[in-house]
């Protein structure tokens, strides 16, 4: 066997009061998201410090044949740029969203990648009874 196939974990950004993780194979494919109250609990949520989502990570890349990668800053890492360009080459995914983003002074501040896969903009005032 050769060398893993590595996932890359990394908040995808925020919808109102919850967050969005995904993880993203280094082939491009979507392989897990989930939405959380807090940031703090991605690494659990997406299986690097639990054994969640683990079933999706082995059913794509065969068992065991994958390793999680935490990615602290998905808008300026290399390997987050080169899955999202082989995302949109995919028929079986929607294509990621790359935005870029602006700071204060109006200037490029770099890329946010949004839905790859998933929708994110979903409406938090719709989760008023949870």
């Amino acid at each position: 066997m050769g060398e893993k196939h590595e996932i890359y974990c990394f908040n995808n950004g925020d919808a109102g009061d919850m967050f969005q993780a995904l993880a993203v194979g280094d082939d491009g494919h979507v392989i897990a998201h989930h939405t959380c109250s807090s940031q703090g609990w991605m690494a659990h949520d997406l299986g690097i410090t639990s054994d969640w989502k683990h079933e999706n990570y082995n059913a794509h890349f065969g068992e065991g044949n994958w390793t999680l990668v935490w990615v602290d800053d998905p808008v300026n890492d290399e390997r987050i740029k080169k899955a999202y360009e082989l995302n949109c080459a995919l028929d079986d995914d929607p294509p990621v969203e790359a935005v870029i983003t602006h700071d204060s002074d109006g200037e490029e501040a770099g890329m946010t990648y949004k839905g790859i896969g998933y929708q994110t903009d979903f409406d938090p005032d719709e989760r008023r009874d949870r």
